[in-house]
């Protein structure tokens, strides 16, 4: 007897346990330029103090601040300037009381100094320098260590290295970082009605835009991809399986996971002898959607249509696989909020739902201003621009602009 379909929460769990269950990705040392987007494979952490000592963040002067007492614009106090500190210089002396040393933006404090005066404040001498304001101690000092200590963790294991994380990298004198290997997708469109873009249109012939469309999400999120197609025969089918599987990491197929009678991809999972995660998930679109394992690798098998392939690669497919890659869990699941409608949805929803949509700053708009059509599972034009799914719980009826609902976010 066939199993009732899985919850959409349970589906989602049940390929990120699995994809968390596979051994980690090999490690590669990568050198900064080339790590933007990359998995970090090992804690990284600070190396030394930033920045490695006290110093000045503005153009002006060093001084003791107990010399500075009772200046003013109408009481100036002029003091002698002993020494000069551009970035790059290393101080080689201490700064005696009563006097001053001209000190620009980012170079070391000597010993002795206390506070800096910004050159706005001053005559600008070079000599002797005119002073016009007093100053507490430590001001206009940024301290060794202000922005990040040593052994303070940088980055942990798992994260997608941002060029935030580079630039703290670089400053902590890191020339290359050790990141996970990307992970090889195998995009397989099965059909025996598709050609591939650039070929002669027969009639009753489509273009693969599933293939194009999935491999092309794919490799947006770092992997790397082989992408196939071939015709309605489970031998075909299970032989392109077979090859994918050898060179890749993971498969993704599209098409033949329905009812109908050239729907072959489960028997073919059979054939190959695949473990079940899970056959069919209750939520439209995309419930016939088929997830499996063999030998380690994850296979998921989404629907022929579209935006039902599109939906179900963003919610189970694109988690698992970022997972599988070596991400942290939290960064590979879709964020959700609530956000307020600006255009409606027409229809009830007798099951879980999930629509295309555009989500800015609190709102969410659902294209197609209520047209039910634009949301049929075959729609392709209707997807441009939407980088989110709102979710319609079972028994919900239509909804108005102005209702707020869940929103779930494409990860990146």
């Amino acid at each position: 007897m066939k199993q009732p379909f899985c919850a959409p929460a349970e589906a989602l769990r049940r390929v990120l346990d699995a994809a968390a269950a596979l051994p980690r990705p090999a490690v590669e040392n990568v050198g900064l330029d080339e790590a933007c987007g990359r998995i970090a494979a090992a804690p990284l952490c600070a190396r030394m103090d930033q920045p490695p000592f006290d110093r000045s963040p503005l153009d002006g002067y060093a001084l003791h601040s107990a010399d500075t007492a009772g200046a003013g614009e109408m009481t100036p106090k002029a003091l002698p300037v002993v020494m000069k500190l551009y970035a790059g210089d290393a101080p080689t002396a201490e700064l005696p009381a009563g006097c001053a040393a001209r000190i620009m933006t980012g170079a070391p404090l000597p010993a002795g100094a206390d506070c800096v005066l910004m050159q706005e404040q001053t005559d600008g001498g070079e000599e002797t320098v005119r002073i016009y304001a007093e100053l507490s101690h430590n001001a206009n000092v940024v301290f060794r260590g202000e922005d990040i200590a040593a052994g303070a963790l940088v980055a942990e294991a798992g994260t997608v290295l941002t060029p935030a994380h580079l630039g703290v990298l670089a400053g902590q004198g890191y020339a290359e970082v050790p990141v996970y290997k990307p992970l090889t997708i195998g995009v397989l469109a099965t059909g025996s009605e598709l050609l591939a873009p650039g070929e002669l249109w027969t009639p009753g012939k489509i273009y693969d835009a599933n293939g194009i469309q999935n491999a092309a999400r794919l490799r947006q999120l770092g992997f790397a991809v082989r992408r196939r197609h071939c015709s309605d025969d489970p031998a075909r089918i299970a032989a392109e399986l077979e090859e994918l599987l050898t060179g890749c990491d993971a498969v993704i197929t599209s098409g033949g996971v329905s009812v109908g009678q050239k729907d072959y991809l489960p028997v073919v999972l059979e054939m190959l002898g695949t473990r079940s995660i899970f056959a069919g998930v209750a939520q439209k679109p995309g419930s016939p959607m088929l997830a499996a394992e063999v030998e380690g690798k994850l296979v998921f098998c989404l629907s022929g249509n579209p935006f039902a392939a599109a939906a179900t690669l963003e919610q189970y497919a694109v988690p698992a696989l970022l997972r599988a890659a070596g991400r942290q869990e939290e960064a590979c699941i879709l964020p959700r909020t609530r956000r307020t409608l600006t255009t409606g949805f027409s229809k009830p929803s007798k099951g879980n739902r999930y629509l295309r949509a555009r989500a800015s700053g609190g709102t969410v708009a659902i294209p197609g201003e209520g047209n039910t059509e634009a949301h049929s599972s075959g729609s392709l034009s209707a997807m441009i621009g939407c980088n989110s799914l709102v979710e319609l719980p079972a028994g919900s009826g239509p909804v108005e602009p102005g209702e707020e609902v869940e929103v779930l976010s494409f990860v990146y």
